[in-house]
């Protein structure tokens, strides 16, 4: 039962404490958010050396990743000067289209023209149809009228059967009538004939007028059914180039939607190869910042080797006051984290401000003050012990000591805290051998 409890707290405090950075070159997602700059700390030669070959790694991965890009560019642009040569090609058969349509138009133009002027004509036949028929009725009442009067003339002649032209004049309605009956009754028959022959010949001249009339009316009217046919050929001929322009003019639509789209990707794939050069650059960047780093710790511990600097022969020291002991995340793989944790969290309520210690006697090779909230180890101190030894006190609150100071154990050389990537006050505290992190159970014993 007390295992259990002892489980569950664990796992609560978990998740109120963080880690900090995991072990064998493995970084949390926090520690990969970190400018090099700020992982300052002189990581292990292995962890330095695993940054190195994964930093190789990485440049190698985004230099394919940015010839791939070029290649899909590449690929893009060909399949973008295809669209453009179909567009090209159609805009082409566009131009040849309308240059058609506006022939057709054209000739539709005349051809309303034509019809139009035909129907004109049509129309002065009708109306000179009109005046003939209208001047033969003219004629016909005036041949009928005169074939009136001279019946009467005759009718008059045969009743009186004389000469005596007194009896004419008496027998006179009017002057018409007494100029008749006068001395030009003699010849009255020839003329009153000659002008009937004078009318008949003038109406058979209108009605032979009238069937030409009538005749070119039809023709008119053939000239226009035939005209009239013609024009729906152009309309028809028409409605097909209509049609094909907007059969082109469709085409071409998807082709500069297709150019556009390759446009877009084109456009896309250079600014990924745009970031991926930037990648590129923080990478390499990264690299010699490790390179520089492992440089120096192998300088370091050259002139460790070298100096063989012993700083302190006793036992190891609990790194806070005795009161505080409660573990909330052990050395090795956290579940919680996904990786292994470089080192014991040590968590206890009420921890915030309290004093940090010394665990054994040293130089303090680093004692970082700014830090990015959220991020890494936030303040941190360093000491080295000699004999390949150092311990790591990270999110500090506060730093007492400053780099190249030695310290001895138990000095108060920070206060717990929660900087950096820390979701509450504790202190993280590591121990590496040789630039291994170990097990800082194995060389501290918990009071």
């Amino acid at each position: 039962m007390t295992r259990k409890r002892s489980n569950i707290l664990r796992g609560a405090a978990a998740l109120i404490c963080c880690g900090a950075v995991l072990i064998s070159g493995v970084l949390t997602d926090s520690e990969r958010m970190i400018p090099a700059s700020v992982r300052s700390y002189a990581d292990t030669q292995s962890d330095l050396e695993q940054k190195i070959k994964d930093a190789d790694a990485k440049i190698k991965e985004i230099e394919q990743k940015i010839k791939d890009a070029g290649a899909d560019i590449e690929n893009n642009k060909e399949q973008q000067d295809n669209y453009f040569n179909k567009l090209v090609a159609t805009q082409e058969k566009i131009d040849l289209v309308n240059l058609s349509v506006a022939n057709k138009e054209a000739e539709i133009a005349d051809m309303e023209a034509q019809i139009n002027a035909v129907q004109l004509r049509i129309s002065d036949t009708e109306f000179r149809i009109a005046d003939k028929e209208a001047e033969i009725d003219m004629l016909d009442k005036q041949n009928k009228t005169n074939i009136d009067r001279f019946g009467q003339i005759i009718h008059a002649m045969y009743i009186t059967d004389s000469d005596d032209y007194l009896s004419v004049i008496a027998g006179s309605a009017d002057f018409y009538d007494i100029f008749i009956r006068s001395e030009i009754m003699k010849s009255v028959s020839e003329q009153n004939l000659n002008f009937a022959h004078q009318l008949m010949a003038d109406i058979e001249k209108l009605k032979d007028d009238e069937v030409q009339l009538e005749n070119d009316k039809k023709q008119l009217q053939n000239d226009k059914l035939t005209l009239e046919l013609q024009m729906d050929e152009l309309l028809g001929q028409k409605r097909e180039l209509d049609e094909q322009k907007k059969y082109y003019n469709d085409l071409n639509a998807g082709y500069w939607d297709e150019y556009n789209s390759y446009a877009v990707k084109i456009s896309d794939l250079e600014t990924r190869q745009a970031n991926l050069q930037y990648q590129k650059k923080v990478t390499q960047a990264d690299r010699e910042k490790a390179q520089a780093a492992l440089e120096e710790e192998i300088r370091r511990a050259q002139e460790r080797a070298k100096n063989n600097t012993v700083y302190d022969t006793g036992e190891w020291a609990w790194p806070v006051s005795t009161q505080f002991t409660l573990l909330t995340t052990l050395f090795g793989y956290d579940s919680w984290r996904k990786g292994n944790h470089g080192g014991i969290d040590i968590g206890n309520s009420g921890m915030m401000g309290a004093n940090i210690y010394a665990s054994k006697g040293g130089e303090v090779i680093v004692a970082k003050t700014t830090y990015i909230p959220g991020y890494d180890y936030g303040m941190y101190v360093v000491i080295d012990h000699g004999s390949g030894y150092q311990t790591l006190y990270a999110h500090c609150s506060a730093i007492y000591v400053s780099v190249g100071q030695v310290v001895n154990k138990g000095d108060c050389i920070a206060a717990v805290g929660a900087t950096g990537w820390a979701t509450g006050p504790h202190l993280h505290f590591e121990v590496r051998k040789d630039g291994v992190r170990i097990d800082p159970l194995s060389v501290v014993s918990k009071p």
